[in-house]
Order: structure tokens, then sequence, then C-alpha cells
């Protein structure tokens, strides 16, 4: 059947008036467009938006989209200025160039301020375009002739935010790309389900685009991130996103079933502890799973399909195992900073039975990982402190003192010898006086001058941690900033780093600003002069090695060192240009020990021996310390109350204190520059050769509970190594000491204890486990303060049975012989980062005579096998 056209009268001549009006039309627009000067031209048009991560909270940043249209003849540069919730004092902005006849994005970053209203679910912001002026900055209407555009952001204060980065869908005709993202979308909808007891109304937020937001704090309103795909392979800005999200407090799973190993390493470096063997698909398995918060015995369950599964079979050196099939892992974890990382190789149809809902496994590991995001550890607070005390005027030196104490003495000697020739020393009268008021008027007219006058200064403290696996050190700077005159700051820093205030309240306005580029700089009044600001950055670089080149300049990444007979001793490359004071090494929650360091050309040898230890608290190793010591040590005291949620947690490291590195903060020129910086270095262990003999300072060994038939002593917490105070109660606590795993076999010959206890009127013994019995070794009644003694039994030093040196401390009752009651109570405890419960025996009160623990450490001679 012919399809008839619908009838148009005259169509010939109606084309052709239609063409003439829109020639016409088009002719006039263009010599309207072209009699234009540059400036009358419309200006390119503007749209802020949320971003794809579309969430916000309380002192969080979220990213905005900058959207700008130029459709004029001549390029652009439009500032667009944003505050949030009504609050013009403190401003967020992005200078942005845009081509003629161009489209181009970017990103403005905004810090949500704190919330106090419960249940508010949106946030107002507004965006006003800004012009440069004689007479300063002017709001310019947009194209709409509206001076300021308000908008609002979804406000996220108690909802999980999942993010999903996987391939973005292609065409196809079969269905399958619908079904992978569906499936993938389920299967995280379930889990977060399964781990959740709230309702969640919101989605999961699927980064689609080809690139990540390149912004500082784009992430930051993620609680986890979903990898089940290559996107990232060629975002190396998203990569680097992802992987500081991560060391800062985020959750990461990592689906291997569907992202390639090479990205997986290009994201973790030596942190993606684990190598593909091959891949293979089930139709059928048992799968074998722990509960992070119920018994020590797994869990099987079994699923079989008619369509297959893709398993993928790696060897990892994680002992943190969740799941597994045939003994090969299905789900581990990793800890990368101060977040942590879920492996999973079955893929996602394994996970879910269709019968009885998701698997056991996998809903043990969604409790775990659909949580809130851990705050990272935080140095800033505790920093400050130090590097406003480092503001203030300077004492004379020791040399200008000596030297006008010298020149008195020479003036006088000079002037008795001269007088004794002359035979006139009664001139000695006059001369002494005389140089006496001129020597104190000059070191008085010092100090006046020293003490009168502070300069106007920037002081900084940082907190530099290495990451061996990735060749990155994360760096927090703390900056006291001081005017002596009213002067203008201009901080700037460069793209990936972001220098802000401590606090954001003030009476003057601040606009941080980031040009196309990502540098950033402050647009402010005036600091008053007299006045102290606070700020702080937080920032990765890379560091320097063969391979690579540096954003900080050369810089050590790793003290690698063995042992021997006086203890440890290592080599710390590319050291000779770095200052290194106070050093010592830290594994939380051991002892520290004090490092002697000893510079060559290129390197520092780092030794430290048996009686290096430093006491809980002390971290300088001199029984007088001076003003800067006192004050670094007040500063790692605090530092260390939180090391569980630290670095600190992660391994032996050497710490010392040196110059402050140059991340490429900028101020003004009128500002001088002070400060210093705490560095912290990871300790790689090598075996020793067989034959040698070794010595493992305290530092090394890592101190556990022990369980045995009777239960786990609540007395000692092996995640902080602090003992319980006060007990009352007789008891027995079974310690495990762990020998550093990189030492290999080693043949124990001499164990060395140091035990501060305070037990008066009782008896306490020290007991060594070897096998299913025990020998005492060490006795003594009504000990109080250091008790020192040595274990050179080798038959009860068998490390091999219990995996490391088990000791019983056993306290007994009042010698007086005070009742007690026989009953105890057994309570649980879960060991952190393993999948084992254990019971707690605790303590009942049965008398007020007290006694308790301070410290029990250990250090161990042997022969390495």
């Amino acid at each position: 059947m012919q399809r008839r056209l619908p009838h148009l009268p005259c169509a010939p001549a109606f084309f052709a008036a239609w063409f003439l009006a829109i020639y016409g039309v088009g002719w006039v627009s263009l010599n309207h467009a072209v009699a234009q000067s540059p400036s009358e031209q419309s200006p390119a048009g503007i749209t802020i938006i949320p971003s794809m991560v579309q969430r916000a909270s309380s002192n969080h940043w979220t990213p905005l989209k900058v959207v700008a249209v130029n459709r004029g003849s001549q390029d652009r540069n439009e500032l667009i200025s944003v505050y949030v919730d009504g609050e013009p004092k403190v401003q967020f902005a992005a200078d942005v160039w845009v081509p003629a006849g161009s489209q181009r994005q970017a990103w403005v970053p905004v810090l949500v301020p704190p919330q106090t209203e419960v249940g508010r679910v949106n946030i107002p912001i507004t965006s006003m375009m800004l012009q440069s002026g004689p007479d300063g900055e002017t709001l310019r209407p947009d194209w709409t002739d509206a001076a300021t555009i308000k908008r609002s952001l979804l406000l996220t204060e108690d909802e999980i935010n999942t993010g999903l980065i996987s391939d973005p869908p292609t065409i196809d005709l079969d269905g399958t790309e619908v079904y992978r993202i569906d499936h993938l979308t389920k299967l995280i909808d379930v889990g977060r389900t399964s781990a959740i007891q709230n309702s969640m109304e919101l989605p999961n937020i699927a980064f689609n685009a080809n690139f990540l937001p390149d912004t500082h704090g784009a992430l930051d309103q993620l609680d986890q991130i979903v990898i089940a795909g290559n996107s990232l392979r060629h975002d190396t800005a998203g990569l680097l996103a992802v992987r500081r999200w991560l060391r800062r407090g985020g959750r990461l799973w990592i689906m291997l079933d569907q992202t390639d190993e090479d990205i997986v390493r290009d994201l973790l470096g030596d942190d993606a502890v684990f190598d593909i063997g091959d891949s293979t698909m089930l139709n059928q398995f048992e799968l074998q799973s722990f509960n992070a918060v119920g018994s020590n015995d797994a869990v099987s369950e079994t699923w079989e399909s008619e369509s297959p599964v893709e398993f993928v079979r790696v060897f990892t050196s994680s002992e943190d195992i969740s799941s597994s099939i045939d003994g090969w892992p299905a789900a581990f974890w990793q800890s990368v900073g101060d977040g942590e990382v879920l492996f999973t190789t079955l893929g996602g149809e394994g996970w879910l039975n269709s019968q009885r809902g998701p698997m056991n496994g996998f809903t043990y590991f969604s409790r775990r990982l659909f949580e809130p995001h851990v705050e990272p550890f935080d140095s800033v607070a505790a920093m400050a402190p130090l590097v406003n005390e480092q503001i203030g005027y300077q004492v004379p030196s020791r040399s200008t003192a000596a030297f006008m104490m010298i020149t008195n003495t020479v003036l006088i000697a000079a002037g008795g010898l001269w007088w004794m020739r002359m035979k006139r020393l009664e001139r000695l009268a006059i001369l002494i006086p005389a140089v006496a008021l001129l020597t104190g008027g000059a070191m008085l007219w010092i100090g006046k001058s020293n003490s009168g006058s502070i300069p106007t200064t920037i002081a900084s403290g940082q907190l530099v941690v290495i990451n061996e696996a990735t060749q990155e050190a994360d760096i927090q700077s703390t900056y006291a900033v001081y005017c002596q005159d009213e002067t203008p700051v201009e901080l700037s820093s460069k793209a990936d780093i972001f220098v802000q205030p401590l606090e954001w309240a003030s009476n003057r306005t601040k606009r941080a600003q980031w040009s196309g580029s990502g540098e950033n700089r402050w647009i402010q009044p005036e600091q008053p002069p007299g006045t102290v600001e606070n700020w702080f950055s937080n920032t990765s670089m890379f560091v320097t090695n063969s391979t690579n080149t540096s954003d900080i300049g050369s810089m050590p990444t790793m003290l690698t060192g063995s042992f021997n007979e006086t203890g440890f001793v290592g080599n710390l490359e590319h050291a000779s240009s770095m200052k290194l004071e106070d050093a010592f090494l830290a594994s939380f929650p051991a002892p520290s020990c004090s490092a002697k360091v000893a510079m060559s050309d290129k390197d520092a040898a780092i030794t430290v021996g048996p009686d290096a230890v430093l006491t809980a608290g002390q971290f300088v190793d001199a029984t007088l310390l001076d003003d800067t010591q006192t004050r670094r040590q007040a500063l790692l005291r605090q530092l260390f109350e939180s090391g569980e949620q630290s670095f600190l947690k992660d391994g032996v490291q050497l710490m010392f204190w040196s110059d402050p590195q140059d991340i490429g903060i900028g101020v003004s020129e009128a500002f001088d520059r002070i400060g210093t910086s705490l560095v912290s270095i990871p300790v790689k262990l090598r075996a020793p050769e067989p034959g040698t003999r070794v010595r493992i300072p305290a530092t090394f060994i890592k101190t556990e509970s022990f369980t045995k038939s009777r239960g786990m002593s609540s007395l000692f917490n092996p995640r902080n190594g602090q003992w319980l105070t006060d007990v009352t109660k007789s008891t027995e606590t079974d310690l495990l000491f762990r020998l550093p795993p990189e030492l290999g076999d080693v043949a124990i010959t001499r164990v060395n204890v140091s035990m501060r206890i305070a037990a008066p009127e009782r008896t306490v013994a020290i007991k060594a486990v070897h096998g299913d019995q025990s020998t005492t070794v060490f006795e003594i009644d009504s000990p109080t303060g250091l008790q020192s003694f040595s274990i050179d039994d080798e038959s009860v030093l068998d490390a091999s049975i219990n995996g490391g040196i088990v000791l019983t401390l056993s306290v007994s009752s009042p010698i007086d012989g005070a009742p007690e009651a026989a009953d105890s109570v057994v309570i649980s405890q879960q060991t952190p980062q393993t999948n084992v419960p254990h019971p707690i025996v605790g303590e009942i009160e049965t008398t007020n005579k007290t006694w308790q623990v301070d410290s029990f450490i250990i250090d161990v001679e042997g022969v390495a096998k």
C-alpha cells in the first residue's frame, strides 16, 4: 500500500517563502553579532548541579559540577562562587576558562557546615557569577538576568552511601548488559539490607562516567565503594582518589571475577596480597564461612544451579579469610591504612541462593562491609599546640652569651696586662665596672630587641607516614600563621593539595578559589596584626625511589634490617639529606625502643639494642629534656593514646623528627617559615643467616592473650596493651608472645623478662607453658616495682608448639588468708581483626587489697636455623 504525504497548498511557493524568512533572520542575526563588541556578546551560560555523588552530610566535602557553555566567538574566563546554607562569609569558587563556541565541565568542592536540626533532608546552596572591575568584584547576572541562583543538596546524615564503579553499559541485543547491571545492583542491595537494620531509601551511586570527579574531597560522602569492572584502567586521577579515600578509613569491595588483576595492583600496589592461579566454572560447591561475631566453627552450606558461576582461584597471604571453597579463598580481607578491602573471587550469582536467599557467608561479610565510614586518624588537633608554641620571640643563643662573656674577659685581661706593664693597676677599678656595664647593656639590648618584635611567621608541623606498598607519603600538616602587622596572607597550594582553616567560623569573608589546573588559593582580607590563625592540609604525594620521580624530593621509604647478637641492625637508604632527631622504633601496643643513628655518605645505619626499651609514655632517650623535646614527647603521648585506630598498629616503624617537607603551599613573601615534621617509615625484616646468634628486642614481639581450657583472662587487653588496674582477686593470665614471622625458625636459648608490678602481700609466679605442661620459672612475694629475670631452660622455650612463647602470670590471694569467692564470671569478647571470639574470665572483687601490673615485656635470644 502506498503512503500518501499530507497535502500542502502551493508547496513550491510555501517552501520558497519559508527559506527566505529563515535566511533573512539568520543574515540579520549574523550582522548583529559581527557588529557587537566582545564585551557586548552574551555571557557564557553557567549551570551548577550536584555531581554524581549527590550526597551531603555534616563536616564533609561534596563536589558540585559546573557546566559552562560559551556560544560567543571569544574565549571567556568565568568566575562562579558558591556558599552553603545561607552563609556568604565562607565561599567556594571556580575560575573556569571556556573557549569560544564550546562547552566546559569543571568541579567546585563545598564543605557542608555542621547540622544541629534533626530530620533535615536538604540544605540550600547559592551560586553567583562574579566579575572584576575598577571598584573590585561585582555580581554579574547570568543569561537569565538572575544575580544569584539557589538550589539544594540532599542531606544524608544517617544513610549508608555506597558507590559502584563498573564498566559502562554497552549496546547489545541479547540483554546481557541489562542483566549484568541489574544483578550488580541487586547484589549490593541485598548485602545492604542484610547488614543494616533501618530501611535504606537511597539507591547506590553508580559512577557511569569514564572518569571520577577530580577535586578535593570528591569521595568523602561515600561509606563503601564496590569495584566490579575495569573502568578505572585509564583514570589515573580516579585510582589515586580511590586509594587515598581507602587509606583514610574507606571500605572497598573488589570483585576479582569482574576486575582485572593489573588494575587492582595499580590501585593497591604491594597491598594487593594475592596471586591469581586460574578460573573455573562451578555448578555446585560447598561454601565454608566464618561469622565475625559468632563461634569459632565454620558454617557450611551448599549451592547448586544449572547455570554455572565463575570462581577465580587465588593464592593469598591474608590471614583474614571470610569464606572458602575446597580450601580456596572465596572472600578475604586486607587492611590498607585506616581502611580495609574485601576481595571476593566467587561470581555474584554464587552468593545468592535462588531458594534460600543470600548465602550465610555473604551475610557475614556484608555486616562488616556496610558500615559507616571510619573517621581517619587525625593528628591536626594534637599538632596545633606544638606549632603555636613555635610562634614567639627568640631567646638569645648560648653562643651569643658565650661571645659576650669571652669579650668581657678578654677586655679585662688585656687592660690588666697593659696597666701591669705600665704599673698602673689601680685603673682596673675603673675598667672592670665599665666593661661589666658595657657587656650587661649589650645583653639587655639584645634581649629587648628579640623579645619586643615577633616576626611575621608561618610555622608548620607535619606527620609524614610512608606507605611503601605504593611509594607514597600521607602528609598531615598543621600551620600557625602569625602577622606582626596587618598583612595579606595569600595562601595557595598546587593541585591535589588544599589548605583550609582549622576553625571555619570567622568575622572575615573567606573564599577558596580553584583554577582550571586544580591549583587553589584563598581570597580574604588582610589578617589583623598580633593574631594567630591555624590552618591544615591532608594530602598524599609520591616519594622518590629508583624507578619514579618524586613530588617531595629524595626521601627513604623503607628501613631494611635483620637481627644479630646485639639486637636489630638496619640500613635506611637515601637518608643522607635528611635530619634524624630523637629516633625510635614503635609498634603499637608493644613498647618502643630508642634507636641509634650513624650517618654515612648516602644512607643511615640504625641499631637498636635490648637495653633501649623506653618506658610507657617515653619517646626520647634522655634524662633531661629541652623545651623542644618536651613538646615533642607531649605530642607523641597524644598520638599513642589513639594508636589502636592509627597507622601505629601497622607493624614496626622507625619514627624520627626532621625538617618539614615542601608540599607546595604558597604564602606571602613577608612571612618567615619555620617548622618540623614527625616521620614514620615502615621496617622490613630479613631472615638472618643460619647459625647466626640473634637477640630480638621487645618492640618486634607481639603480645596476645592465650586461650586455655579455663578461658581468657580480662586482665590484659591485647588491642591497646593495657592492664586492668586495682585488681582484687587472685588470677592466672596466659600470654602468648609471637616472634616476627620473617625471622624464620629460631632455636630459643634465653628469654629475658621485665615486669613492673605492685602486688603487696601476694605471691607472684611466672610459669612457662610447653605443650600440656607448665613449669614455674620465677616466684616472688610482695613484689613492688621492676622485676627482671631470665629463663634459660631450653626445654620450656619451644616456640613451635603454640606459635610462640606462652607465659602464665599467676597472682595468689593475700598471704594473710583473706577469704575469696570461688566463682568467676564468663563474658564474651571479640578479638579485633580476627574471626575468633574468645571468652573472658571476669574477676569478682572480694577484698580491698588491690594489685596491678603496669608492664610485662620480654626480649628473646637464640640461634637462627
